[in-house]
């Protein structure tokens, strides 16, 4: 493994400020943060605590960080050799523009964002080359500013699309991932990891989103027999996409299994909508929605919850 890495990661919310924290840990890294709002200006000043899986500070010094409320910092202008995008679906494209900035002609993109596109957006800004699909399955949630509770000990998954980089090409990455003890996963189709991902969200963040429950609770009959109707009618049109998914019941087995390891958990949408923010429907059944229409098909389960999450977020 080369004696450094530069790595930026944009978007200091809980899952970028989790793997944030534990890239700072590892002294084989110069790390970067950037974010905005109380949490970022805290951790300009008080540094990261993390609690849960583990229990450990990150002091201020041990990272650069930038925030967005202010004048962007410039000290890691050009150095960055592999950026993590970590914001909210809708804030991707501002930090593609930021990470343009900090990056040099080697730098690799990992998009961990929700949602579909956010790889496409990325090629077209640094070309396939240089953009790897990656997803996490770790678990986070702030507990006050500065404060993240480590609530599930998951994985990195990355993966790998027509031109992007091979698993060797990417072995200084994964060394610095496996001290840092993200737990990185070498997945061989990055399309079928990013639609994976997407299924289970589109399954389960909108209907715990509009019915105000913990995900265990969709594990009700009716309810997770909606989830699975919803999450099928995504299936089609990934396939139609030319995504070579599993077959049906190990989906289907796949969501129960995620719904009970996370059965405590309230998803990031129903928080959104509770606190007044935009949530990432666009990005994800809103999109299938659209996919879909391109090919004829139709998609009402999906547009239906696009619609009543897009209304919960007008009152």
């Amino acid at each position: 493994m080369s004696d450094s890495m530069n790595i930026a990661v944009l978007g200091a919310g809980n899952i970028g400020t989790l793997i944030a924290a534990k890239l700072a840990i590892n002294g084989a890294t110069e790390l970067f943060i950037h974010g905005r709002g109380e949490h970022a200006a805290n951790l300009a000043i008080n540094g990261i605590t993390i609690v849960g899986v583990e229990n450990f500070t990150v002091k201020p010094n041990q990272y650069h960080i930038s925030l967005a409320d202010v004048e962007t910092n410039q000290a890691f202008d050009g150095l960055a050799d592999v950026i993590f995008i970590c914001s909210k679906a809708s804030d991707v494209e501002n930090l593609l523009t930021l990470a343009k900035q900090l990056s040099h002609k080697s730098t690799n993109i990992l998009v961990l964002s929700n949602g579909l596109g956010h790889l496409e957006s990325a090629i077209d800004e640094f070309g396939s080359h240089r953009v790897v699909p990656a997803t996490t399955t770790h678990g986070a949630w702030r507990k006050n500013p500065g404060i993240i509770h480590w609530a599930g000990n998951g994985s990195v998954n990355i993966g790998r699309t027509n031109n992007s980089p091979t698993r060797e090409q990417l072995s200084d990455l994964f060394d610095v991932l496996e001290q840092s003890g993200l737990n990185p996963k070498w997945i061989d189709d990055g399309a079928k990891l990013i639609w994976s991902k997407v299924l289970l969200n589109i399954a389960i963040n909108p209907i715990a989103s509009i019915t105000g429950r913990v995900n265990g609770d969709l594990l009700e009959p009716e309810m997770f027999e909606t989830c699975v109707e919803v999450m099928l009618e995504g299936a089609r049109v990934a396939r139609l996409e030319g995504v070579a998914l599993d077959d049906d019941e190990e989906l289907i087995s796949n969501l129960r299994l995620v719904l009970e390891q996370t059965k405590d958990n309230r998803c990031s949408m129903l928080q959104d909508i509770r606190n007044g923010r935009s949530t990432e429907i666009d990005f994800l059944n809103r999109m299938v929605v659209n996919k879909a229409e391109k090919y004829g098909l139709s998609t009402p389960l999906n547009q239906l919850l696009s619609k009543l999450v897009e209304d919960l977020t007008l009152y």
